[in-house]
């Protein structure tokens, strides 16, 4: 079995959210138990579980974990398998699929160090929340939240939620347990606050909260920064991380009726 450990979206080749990626014959005998302990014990932020039945035909199946669930998509782990499979030499061709019961097509290209994702708009009928209930669950007052709420999604439905400022968003103490538990009921993978940077229209700041252990927040959440895009309608760039000492970028823009995703990527972690 190969197990390859990366950094992805980070600022510098230094930092990043952590990916392990696992490949090998062996996981076709794995349940997907056996996947959810493995990513535990490897105290990673997120695991992808490379299966390679259809590579003969160019074709990869992603199966992503985080430490406390199973998630149909993990765009800074796909980055991660992007990279692995690259480094195979099987590039030409390669379709990555997602594991989710529609299987979701991933495209890849890349530039230098920075790979990118192009996924598609994900169109649901995702829940309505109010701002009252959204402070609640942040543990804030409502006058810091700007706009209403939102879900979006491009492949892992995000909660939306603006906020005044950098300093709002970095002095958020949420409840993990009351996120993870509105998520679980209205098929939504976590909260998502983010606030414009100075006066920039492009350039946004964001936390991830979908992890019940405070200590496992994201430094970059791509999935986040796509489905902002979906919501702005606009190309973005995401700053994330900096209150973890480990600042990201992810870049976000609209093509061809898709959200490509995408920043750099470098081995180790």
């Amino acid at each position: 079995m190969n197990i390859e450990r990366y950094r992805c979206f980070g600022a510098t080749a230094l930092n990043g959210n952590d990916a392990v990626v696992v490949s090998g014959p062996e996981l076709s005998s794995w349940l997907l138990e056996d996947r959810q302990q493995f990513t535990i014990e490897q105290h990673a932020h997120a695991c992808v579980f490379v299966d390679a039945e259809g590579s003969a035909s160019g074709q990869f199946t992603l199966d992503f974990y985080y430490p406390h669930t199973r998630s149909p998509l993990c765009l800074h782990a796909s980055l991660a398998a992007a990279d692995h499979v690259w480094k195979t030499g099987q590039h030409g061709g390669v379709l990555l699929l997602t594991s989710s019961m529609k299987k979701q097509p991933l495209a890849f290209d890349r530039t230098g160090d920075e790979i990118f994702v192009s996924v598609d708009i994900q169109q649901a009928d995702f829940p309505n929340v109010s701002i009252s209930d959204v402070a609640k669950l942040l543990r804030c007052d409502t006058g810091v939240l700007v706009s209403s709420p939102e879900v979006a999604s491009v492949g892992s439905p995000k909660l939306l939620v603006e906020v005044a400022s950098e300093d709002v968003l970095y002095s958020l103490a949420p409840d993990l347990d009351g996120i993870t538990e509105w998520g679980q009921r209205n098929g939504v993978n976590g909260c998502f606050v983010y606030t414009l940077m100075g006066a920039s229209p492009s350039q946004y700041a964001g936390r991830n909260f979908n992890h019940l252990d405070a200590t496992l927040e994201d430094a970059a959440t791509g999935v986040a920064a796509g489905a902002l895009s979906v919501r702005l309608n606009a190309d973005i760039t995401l700053y994330q991380g900096r209150n973890l000492d480990n600042p990201c970028v992810i870049r976000a823009s609209r093509a061809a009726g898709k959200i490509r995703v995408g920043g750099r990527v470098a081995m180790g972690g």
